[in-house]
């Protein structure tokens, strides 16, 4: 009898206390020479569906490091091999005793490889361990609160998430993938919780405009899906001088796929425990500027501030 055991039972998340991860965190790196030997597979619900185009564009497009292919979540078992590598989402929880606190996830995505122990075979349908699974590299996601509360329901979504990620989309996803690249090639374990300050490339930012997503002003409650409060803008931006522009998300991501000059852009990333606030050149991907905060607070005009001293300009 074929196991009834959803598929993302073993993809997803762990009832575990917080491990520590951040932006964008590297580890075991010395499985990243057979990452390239290999495959990686970024699983998602249909890449053939029309929602999914853009993102397996963008995927095939940033991603440098092996071999690169598309695949439903459901064939992820039958392609794990020595030298595969898998981009998934994954979470960790942690629930409360208390009956008033409600349960906190953490989601991120997830790319990862195996001890080489486990073979697919249709007929037994063992399924892969947990214990089998050797994560590299984790990159955070804004979850909102429903995707908090229901992070098994991502995966019977679309791969755009239907919104439920705010730092997502093609563009967002192809300039992390270009980062995520690069750090691999470099091969050093990195915990990016380190504050993060190019000062080159800042003075570029500063002589140009700053594009910043408009769900920064959103006044996030802690254990609420209402997102209808904001901060007036003049409220966020009072005493930052460079330029800046807010837009979309969406307008956001479509500049960053389509445009052919060079940009930065800032993203805003709140965990249930931390909080980081990125720029990054569009072109290249490179995360220019990073400020962690130990505390899932929201956006602040203190953290313009911060950028702006860290740029050099007053």
């Amino acid at each position: 009898m074929k196991s009834k055991r959803p598929i993302y039972s073993f993809l997803l998340f762990c009832l575990l206390p917080w491990l520590t991860f951040s932006q964008i965190t590297l580890t075991n790196t010395a499985k990243i020479t057979k990452i390239k030997q290999g495959t990686t597979y970024f699983a998602m619900k249909d890449p053939a569906s029309p929602a999914a185009a853009v993102y397996v564009a963008a995927i095939k497009k940033a991603w440098s490091l092996s071999k690169v292919e598309c695949i439903k979540y459901t064939d992820v078992e039958k392609n794990i091999a020595p030298n595969n590598s898998f981009v998934t989402l994954g979470a960790n929880m942690t629930t409360s005793n208390s009956t008033l606190a409600a349960t906190e996830t953490r989601m991120y995505l997830e790319l990862w490889t195996t001890n080489g122990k486990f073979t697919y075979d249709p007929k037994k349908r063992r399924h892969f361990n947990q214990a089998d699974k050797i994560v590299v590299a984790t990159i955070e996601l804004f979850a909102d609160y429903y995707a908090q509360n229901n992070p098994s329901a991502m995966y019977k979504m679309e791969y755009d998430a239907a919104g439920h990620f705010k730092n997502w989309g093609a563009g967002v996803l192809s300039n992390y993938l270009q980062q995520l690249s690069a750090l691999l090639e470099k091969g050093n374990e990195c915990n990016a919780k380190t504050e993060i300050a190019n000062t080159a490339e800042l003075q570029k930012m500063a002589g140009s405009t700053l594009y910043v997503p408009d769900y920064v002003l959103t006044k996030f409650g802690k254990n609420s899906d209402d997102e209808s409060k904001k901060y007036p803008e003049k409220e966020i931006f009072e005493g930052y001088t460079l330029a800046y522009q807010v837009l979309s998300t969406a307008e956001l991501n479509e500049k960053i796929v389509n445009s052919s000059v060079p940009f930065y852009y800032l993203l805003f990333v709140k965990t249930p425990s931390e909080k980081f606030v990125t720029v990054t050149n569009a072109q290249t991907g490179e995360i220019v500027y990073l400020g962690y905060t130990a505390a899932a607070a929201n956006f602040k005009n203190a953290d313009m501030k911060a950028l702006q001293k860290k740029s050099g300009k007053k």
